[in-house]
């Protein structure tokens, strides 16, 4: 038997503009920022971020898994609540819920990856506080009929685009809130 061979998922992409851009970085020797609004970089890629997505806010954080957690924490998820998510995705999308003290509450996905909008009606009860629709992959979850299934519900939406940030579903892209 030979050396096992695995697919990628989710090989980065790198190519010479990436390289000089990091470059650029490491050699103005100013790797962070201590003020409030970010470094130049920081707020050049939340400039970038707020155009793409035609939103009036942008905040960049250190990773995917605190923007779900931050998001958590604002809408006030907390002990005895539960929160929905995909049973397919990356373990932060439950660690945040447990890092609230809260309760995730796994459905099924579809073929294309994303949360059954069906499982989601089923999983809510009067404890759920939010759900967690993941766009996998770059493929958009169905926010129709989970946007549906939550405001019948009074169940906040926080959508994890980390995957698709910029993707469009139905004339809109991913990773820009709807109220």
């Amino acid at each position: 038997m030979g050396k096992a061979q695995f697919i990628p998922i989710n090989k980065p992409l790198m190519g010479p503009e990436e390289a000089r851009a990091v470059a650029a970085v490491v050699k103005s020797g100013r790797l962070t920022d201590g003020s409030y609004e970010g470094g130049k970089k920081v707020q050049e890629f939340e400039s970038k971020v707020k155009s793409l997505l035609k939103t009036k806010h942008a905040i960049a954080v250190n990773s995917g898994t605190a923007a779900l957690h931050c998001a958590l924490l604002a809408l006030g998820v907390k002990e005895g609540d539960e929160v929905v998510v995909p049973s397919f995705t990356f373990v932060a999308t439950a660690n945040v819920v447990l890092a609230c003290g809260a309760r995730p509450v796994f459905v099924d996905t579809k073929a294309d990856y994303n949360m059954d909008p069906e499982g989601f009606r089923r999983a809510v009860t009067k404890k759920t506080k939010a759900v967690i629709p993941v766009h996998l992959y770059g493929y958009p979850a169905d926010m129709d009929e989970i946007r549906e299934v939550a405001g019948a519900n009074s169940v906040h939406v926080v959508e994890d685009a980390a995957e698709s940030l910029g993707a469009e579903y139905k004339g809109g892209r991913q990773g820009r809130s709807r109220t």
